[in-house]
C-alpha cells in the first residue's frame, strides 16, 4: 500500500496542469457569454422597461453567475500550478538523485 508519496508518472502532472490552466481559460471564456447575454436582459427589464423586478433578479443571477465562474477559474490555475510544480519538482530530485548515485557508483560502499 502506498503512503500517497509516490510518483509513478511525473509527466502526468504535467500534464494535468497544463489540462487544469486550459480548463481555466476555457471557463473564463465560455462562462463570459451568459454574463453577457444575462446582462443585457436584466438592463432590458430593469426599471423604466418593467417594473416586476426581473431585471434586478438578472442582475443577481449575472453577479452570482461571475463570482462562481471566477472562482472555479482561479481553482484551476490553482491546481495547474500545484500540479505543474510537483511535478517539475519530482523531476529535478530525481535527476539530482540519480547524478549523485552515478557519481558514487565507483567508490567502495562503507556499507560492504
Amino acid at each position: 500500500m502506498s503512503s500517497g508519496t509516490d510518483i509513478e508518472d511525473p509527466a502526468a502532472l504535467t500534464r494535468a496542469g497544463a489540462g487544469a490552466q486550459e480548463m481555466g481559460g476555457r471557463l473564463r471564456s465560455v462562462g463570459a457569454h451568459p454574463v453577457d447575454e444575462t446582462g443585457s436582459a436584466s438592463r432590458d427589464f430593469g426599471s423604466g422597461h418593467w417594473d416586476g423586478g426581473l431585471g434586478a433578479a438578472l442582475s443577481g443571477v449575472v453577479q452570482t453567475w461571475s463570482s462562481q465562474v471566477s472562482a472555479l477559474a482561479a481553482r484551476c490555475d490553482g491546481l495547474a500550478r500545484q500540479c505543474g510544480g510537483s511535478g517539475l519538482l519530482y523531476r529535478n530530485t530525481e535527476s539530482v538523485n540519480t547524478q549523485t548515485m552515478r557519481s558514487l557508483s565507483g567508490a567502495p560502499s562503507p556499507f560492504g
